[in-house]
């Protein structure tokens, strides 16, 4: 699949063997507030960490409920997607802030995106999306979770982690859209003829 999920999630997750479901180091890097700026050096750890996270919580105790959602979802992939890629999001957001923890948001946004194409396979294999052609409903998905987390946490979330999101949620919108600026078909314009 390819397409702005692929785009934006970097070099792919790798099993931790420290990773523990719902706790993401958090440690202070150089430069910028832990909370909301992701620290190149620990930031790819905190993601294989929360995306481990996320994937046992999904093939684990939420397996059922997530076939279920996927099922009664069939007339609308991509929302059913967005639902199952938004709670997983929230429970995972709500044990590190019952822990007294944080994720910064680039952190929960990369790792959301692996849970989104997780999902959205799990959809392939359920014959609900085909097989082919489904890099849209799953980025459509992944967008609607990001908006769904987002009104699911809005009163309780730091505003300035807030602003944060809103700022990856923007960048990512104009990604989508100049990507499929790209992929229309050019009309050719025609070419001025004549002599000097």
């Amino acid at each position: 699949m390819a397409g702005l999920i692929q785009q934006g999630m970097g070099p792919g997750p790798q099993a931790s063997p420290q990773a523990q479901p719902g706790q993401p180091p958090q440690q202070q890097g150089p430069g910028g507030d832990p909370r909301v700026d992701m620290d190149p050096q620990q930031g790819p750890q905190q993601r294989d960490q929360l995306v481990n996270a996320m994937l046992e919580t999904l093939y684990g105790d939420m397996l059922p409920q997530v076939r279920q959602i996927l099922e009664q979802g069939r007339e609308q992939p991509e929302q059913a997607i967005g639902r199952v890629v938004s709670e997983l999001m929230l429970s995972l957001w709500q044990a590190l802030t019952d822990q007294g923890s944080t994720v910064p948001p680039g952190v929960m946004v990369q790792s959301a995106m692996v849970a989104a194409q997780a999902v959205g396979e799990m959809a392939v294999k359920m014959g609900i999306v085909p097989a082919q052609g489904n890099a849209e409903v799953i980025e459509d998905g992944f967008m609607l979770a990001m908006a769904m987390f987002g009104q699911a946490t809005a009163e309780a979330m730091p505003p300035e982690q807030r602003q944060r999101y809103g700022e990856l949620i923007r960048g990512l919108r104009e990604a989508k859209g100049m990507g499929q600026a790209q992929r229309q078909p050019q009309q050719p314009q025609p070419q001025a003829q004549g002599g000097m």
